[in-house]
């Protein structure tokens, strides 16, 4: 008995502990969070009202129904009432991948050849489980100060994790399951763990800091871009290695914003629009949009253990409803409120949706085995393809309930 109740006091002296350490830390000073607050636009997602679409017309427009950006690549997606667009994406999109040291086999030479080399939810589906919140300069916000540390950065990232390893039942053993143990009773189901990165820091802060500007393999692109490890202290970054599943050595870059990646494939030519397409850290193109009624069709095909299937498995950045099921597809221009939009390629799909982005869980087939059933559809492409790749012709706002207008219809050929 006395050695059950000596468990217990030190149990509920971890509890403790773990509740101080982890509550939340304050907001960031001289900032206002950005994202949405609930309900979420999405909430109602799954409705069956969603499941057909119809004409557009005076009385039942075409709307846009959500907004999402995703600051940190594969991590989770900050939802927005109204976006500012420019030619290169919706702002804060896509600015910050993770990348990890890949290290080659010795040439003949004995020559050892490493690249960073960026990782997405395709290889670490636990991606998903870092939540991410925007924090942007605001002067009525509680200390703000022009030469406060975020509000020369232009404001920061918040991010979290959860971190929970598992460990043998030891003093330490018994420190996580104090750990896990309180973060249930506020309601939590894992501890986190939270780290904050500057959105464009400034030159003394690069300095300070130690940024290089290193290539980083994207895909077969290799360009120059931030290396801010430093920002992420050694210990938070050997957690987030060990929740992720990386072996390697991890470390988060930014695009240089003087030096963004050019676009040359499926996109209007510079000289017919007067400005070369241009992405941060994007797969390949600057937006991508989905109709909600053709992610209802797909979840209507996939076996039932699968439905409703979450439209942010396939990481939109406009979600528009009203048209029918991929009516989408042969759109060539559009109308977005106020803005005209090149309606690219289609968006050709690899296993990323197969990553439920709730629970950061891959499947082996699916949806990506339902898809490719019907949806093959692209003469330049043998991979399943839903939602559109889109380039922003004008740079302004967009905002949830703006109109949708179709301007131009044609044929689509994906280049590779």
């Amino acid at each position: 008995m006395a050695r059950t109740n000596a468990l217990d006091d030190l149990l509920n002296s971890i509890q403790k502990t773990w509740h101080d350490r982890e509550q939340p830390l304050a907001p960031p000073a001289g900032c206002r969070k950005l994202n949405k607050g609930n309900p979420s636009n999405l909430s109602d997602q799954f409705s069956k009202k969603y499941d057909k679409g119809a004409a557009s017309s005076a009385s039942n427009p075409w709307k846009v129904k959500a907004l999402m950006v995703y600051p940190l690549k594969s991590c989770a997606g900050v939802e927005l009432d109204t976006a500012e667009v420019g030619h290169s994406g919706l702002k804060y999109d896509r600015q910050f991948t993770f990348a990890q040291q890949v290290t080659g086999l010795p040439s003949l030479e004995g020559k050892v050849k490493s690249q960073w080399t960026f990782i997405t939810l395709r290889q670490f589906p636990r991606l998903a489980r870092v939540e991410v919140e925007l924090w942007v300069p605001d002067p009525k916000a509680p200390g703000y100060d022009e030469d406060g540390e975020w509000v020369k950065s232009g404001g920061c990232i918040v991010a979290r994790f959860p971190f929970s390893p598992d460990t043998e039942l030891s003093l330490a053993g018994i420190r996580n399951y104090g750990s896990i143990l309180a973060a249930k009773w506020r309601g939590n189901p894992e501890p986190m763990v939270e780290f904050r990165i500057p959105f464009d820091p400034k030159k003394d802060r690069i300095t300070n800091n130690g940024y290089r500007k290193e290539p980083v393999k994207i895909f077969d692109d290799v360009p120059v871009a931030l290396n801010m490890g430093g920002e992420i202290n050694e210990e938070t970054m050997s957690k987030l290695k060990y929740t992720l599943g990386v072996s390697n050595p991890l470390t988060l870059f930014r695009i240089d914003p003087g030096a963004p990646r050019s676009v040359l494939h499926n996109v209007p030519k510079k000289g017919d629009v007067g400005f070369q397409m241009s992405i941060g850290m994007q797969d390949a193109h600057p937006v991508q949009i989905q109709n909600l009624a053709s992610i209802h069709d797909v979840s209507s095909r996939v076996p039932p253990r699968f439905r409703p299937l979450n439209i942010l498995r396939y990481r939109p950045n406009i979600i528009f409803i009203g048209p029918p099921a991929f009516d989408e597809d042969n759109w060539k221009k559009a109308r977005f409120g106020s803005l005209t939009l090149d309606i690219s390629c289609r968006t050709t799909r690899c296993k990323l949706p197969n990553v439920d982005p709730l629970t950061g869980i891959a499947d082996r087939n699916e949806p990506g085995t339902t898809m490719r059933k019907y949806r093959v559809i692209d003469k330049g492409s043998k991979s399943a393809c839903l939602g559109m790749q889109v380039t922003p012709l004008e740079e302004g706002f967009m905002s949830v309930g703006d109109k949708v207008e179709v301007l131009a219809r044609g044929e689509h050929h994906f280049i590779e």
